[in-house]
């Protein structure tokens, strides 16, 4: 309960100083280049190529981040993306850090599931699931960075943050493409029951995500 006022204030607050743009049921493929040429490239932002027009639609939701220095890249990881400060976060005022955004490039033996997989719109969802997580990180001083990875590796913190961070993204209208991802990854997937669990055990499940949209006039 704490979380849901604490977004409702967010977004209320939110909508006088910035304007976000109105959700969107499924961004389709064909209309895909008719919306981001319309999105600016801010020089803060390093994007991948195959993943450049995905992640201008993500960042229009999130103009609060258009000053902050995010860099996309492709790594091996062991899920599909992942949000990080750079390591000289601690040096550095919110407003100042870097970010990095990691693409996993790499499934080993069917256990993961990589971004060029996902349909288009569940792409735009992950990516702005974790441009959620630089929002939170930017809501930090460096001590509580240090304390989110630590807690991190506890389930039930584990758990608390994705959820808020879903919560985030939803509050900065895509949860339709966040709910998209979650779908997609727990019904539809190739991938192994390990990774499916995961998923179940420290996300929202797609019809958690509907529940906590209906609690939103945007959509």
């Amino acid at each position: 309960m704490r979380h849901f006022f604490f977004i409702l204030f967010y977004l209320i607050s939110f909508h006088v100083s910035a304007n976000i743009p109105d959700p969107v049921k499924a961004f389709l493929r064909d209309s895909l280049h008719h919306f981001a040429k319309e999105m600016v490239i801010h020089e803060h932002h390093e994007l991948v190529d195959l993943y450049k027009n995905q992640a201008l639609i993500a960042l229009s939701y999130y103009p609060e981040l258009a000053d902050v220095k995010i860099q996309f890249r492709e790594k091996n990881l062991k899920t599909t993306m992942a949000a990080i400060p750079r390591n000289d976060f601690f040096l550095r005022k919110n407003g100042k850090r870097t970010y990095r955004i990691y693409i996993d490039n790499k499934v080993k033996e069917n256990k993961g599931l990589q971004l060029k997989d996902v349909p288009l719109n569940a792409q735009i969802g992950v990516i702005a699931h974790e441009l959620g997580h630089v929002v939170d990180y930017e809501s930090k001083s460096a001590v509580g960075i240090i304390l989110t990875g630590l807690g991190y590796l506890l389930p039930p913190f584990r758990k608390k943050l994705e959820r808020k961070v879903d919560e985030i993204t939803i509050a900065h209208g895509l949860g339709h493409q966040v709910k998209e991802f979650s779908d997609y990854v727990l019904y539809q997937a190739e991938v192994s029951e390990k990774y499916v669990k995961y998923k179940r055990k420290y996300y929202y499940k797609p019809v958690q995500l509907t529940q906590l949209m209906m609690g939103y006039s945007i959509y």
